[in-house]
């Protein structure tokens, strides 16, 4: 019997939609990276500006396939992520990493908002920040107590 729940090695949580939260578990296999692409689709057609933020703190150096098949993805569904992702935060603990993402931000730039730091707190505060600069009404005390951030 197949098996229809999102596979537990790319968690997707929208209770705090708009910000989607992504986090990889480990190694992802092709297959599982595909069933999130059409997760993620399913969010970009409801027509509703968010923010998502990616939990990358669990998860090794995604394989070059991975990294292929992404970038594929966001040529093809190009213009619905620029006119629905209001920004994008990326938690990564690896120095090395960090770097290559933000020397890679600077080099190619989207024209939506992007953080990349090794802290959730920073992250999940600027994705709030990015949903009220933007007029959205974002459940911000939920947000606050998910994350354990101070009240602003």
């Amino acid at each position: 019997m197949p098996n229809d729940t999102p596979s537990p090695c790319m968690l997707v949580e929208d209770f705090l939609w708009p910000l989607l939260i992504v986090q990889p578990r480990g190694a992802v296999p092709l297959a599982h990276f595909e069933e999130y692409l059409v997760r993620r689709l399913t969010y970009l057609r409801r027509q509703e500006k968010h923010v998502v933020l990616f939990d990358m703190r669990h998860a090794p150096m995604l394989p070059s396939e991975i990294r292929q098949r992404q970038s594929e993805w966001l040529k093809q569904h190009a213009a619905l992520v620029e006119a629905q992702v209001l920004g994008h935060a990326l938690v990564v603990t690896s120095p090395f990493l960090r770097l290559m993402l933000s020397t890679f931000h600077k080099i190619r730039p989207r024209n939506s908002r992007h953080l990349v730091t090794p802290h959730l707190n920073d992250a999940a505060r600027w994705c709030l920040n990015v949903l009220e600069e933007s007029g959205s009404n974002p459940p911000t005390q939920r947000i606050e107590a998910h994350f354990g951030l101070k009240p602003h």
